[in-house]
């Protein structure tokens, strides 16, 4: 979770509905995590190449860091262009967003309408749990699905239905070739070969 210092509060709340998905075998990050003495550059950027989500918190104080702005978010959307992490723009605050690259992504909460414009805060921060829960489920599927050993009948049942669609006969499949173990026997010497 990147934030200002200034949004503290928001950080503690959004942590505060994000429990539920603690629960899930979710675990967050953010600064107060490390321990004195630890390099802060080194740590975050460790945070960042670990993570699979990155959530910052959009106010005027965060647009304004160049840290938060210029290096944290920076990294998580090269890693989002790598396809690599997942990024999260939440609006805590209003700012000038939609001047940003943000604009160009669908922010929480829902249309990136400002946490303090919400009639309940804890509807917004709702709203936001939920929105990051749904990136989690993706997130694991897509985790799952990369995991998964490419199914060889899938690829020979597309390529007869490619060939029916063109109207051709579809393309013989090699068979593959049985290797057969076999015993030799002892060489005159008495040594296996």
């Amino acid at each position: 979770m990147s934030y200002s210092h200034m949004d503290a509060d928001a950080r503690r709340k959004l942590e505060t509905h994000l429990a539920p998905l603690k629960g899930d075998n979710v675990s967050t990050w953010f600064d107060g995590d490390m321990n004195a003495g630890d390099k802060l550059d080194t740590a975050i950027a460790r945070a960042l190449r670990n993570a699979h989500v990155f959530v910052g918190l959009l106010s005027p104080d965060y647009l304004a860091s160049h840290y938060c702005w210029k290096i944290e978010y920076r990294r998580a959307m090269n890693r989002r262009a790598r396809g690599t992490m997942r990024v999260v723009a939440v609006v805590v605050r209003p700012c000038d967003w939609k001047s940003t690259p943000a604009a160009g992504f669908k922010l929480l909460p829902e249309d990136g309408r400002e946490v303090t414009r919400w009639r309940s805060a804890d509807a917004a921060y709702l709203n936001v749990a939920q929105g990051i829960r749904r990136v989690v489920a993706a997130v694991r599927r897509e985790i799952a699905a990369a995991s998964q050993p490419a199914k060889p009948k899938r690829a020979a049942a597309k390529a007869t239905a490619k060939a029916a669609a063109k109207g051709s006969a579809p393309p013989k499949a090699k068979k593959p070739r049985a290797r057969a173990n076999v015993a030799r026997k002892p060489s005159k010497a008495g040594t296996k070969t």
